[in-house]
């Protein structure tokens, strides 16, 4: 059983690892790994040869892993794993409609996240028709020390909370700006609790800079973070407020006020 899992609380004896081992070959696919040999699949989850095909050929079998013979991809059909989740949340189409007007309104992308554990995770995305190609979009997962969402999603913990979560926690350093040691992150973090919104610079990618802010439910906690994206640095934080801050906190309320009651 895995750590990560050891507080639902159940006995080791239930834990079925041949269904985690199916999901990392499912997993293993990615934008950097669109298709995959039988041996790059294997080394990817670190199954044998034998197991990795035996995965594979049952994913063909139902119907989620196509090869042509030398080279496996995934199918459509495991669209449908991301979309339930998706279904399952009564508020994501608000919140896309959203982040794809407020994209266009500050020429900015505009992406909307849950926290996954470890990570963030989102579930609206949308860059502005003018932004170039960038490499995120809906289910895209990013470290959550690193990203103006994380600190955002974050800040509706209480310091022992976060202290707790961030000593289980990886802290990679991505870039020299990335803050890893956990008392400054509380620190950064007390710091968007008391403004209302994180931001990042350069703390995930060089060049990348962020702002973020959490979207709240109507009991008043946090339950997604909301975030805009620039490639060049931001102006005074005294300029933001006075356009991309207000439509941030409008948008995040508009998410607000289309959570269930």
């Amino acid at each position: 059983m895995t750590d990560s899992l050891a507080p639902m609380g159940f006995a080791k004896s239930e834990y079925v690892q041949t269904l985690e081992r199916g999901i990392a070959v499912i997993l293993s696919f990615d934008q950097d790994h669109p298709r995959q040999t039988l041996a790059e699949v294997a080394t990817r989850t670190g199954l044998s040869r034998a197991a990795a095909r035996r995965f594979l050929l049952t994913l063909g079998a139902l119907g989620y892993v196509g090869s042509d013979g030398k080279y496996f991809t995934l199918l459509p059909k495991a669209l449908q794993i991301g979309y339930a989740y998706l279904a399952s949340i009564p508020w994501w189409r608000h919140a896309q409609r959203i982040s794809e007007r407020l994209a266009q309104e500050l020429q900015h992308p505009c992406a909307i996240a849950v926290l996954d554990r470890d990570a963030i995770a989102y579930v609206g995305y949308s860059p502005p028709v003018s932004f170039p190609t960038v490499r995120r979009s809906i289910g895209t997962r990013q470290p959550a020390h690193a990203t103006a969402i994380g600190h955002a999603l974050l800040s509706g913990m209480t310091n022992d909370a976060l202290r707790a979560y961030l000593q289980q926690q990886k802290l990679v350093s991505y870039t020299p700006f990335t803050i890893t040691g956990v008392s400054a992150l509380i620190k950064a973090i007390e710091k968007v609790r008391s403004t209302g919104y994180a931001l990042i610079n350069q703390h995930l990618e060089i060049g990348l800079h962020s702002i973020g802010v959490p979207v709240k439910g109507r009991d008043g906690a946090v339950v997604a973070g909301l975030s805009i994206s620039s490639g060049v640095p931001w102006p005074s934080v005294e300029k933001l407020k006075k356009k991309e801050l207000p439509a941030m906190i409008a948008a995040a309320g508009e998410i607000t006020a289309g959570l269930p009651a």
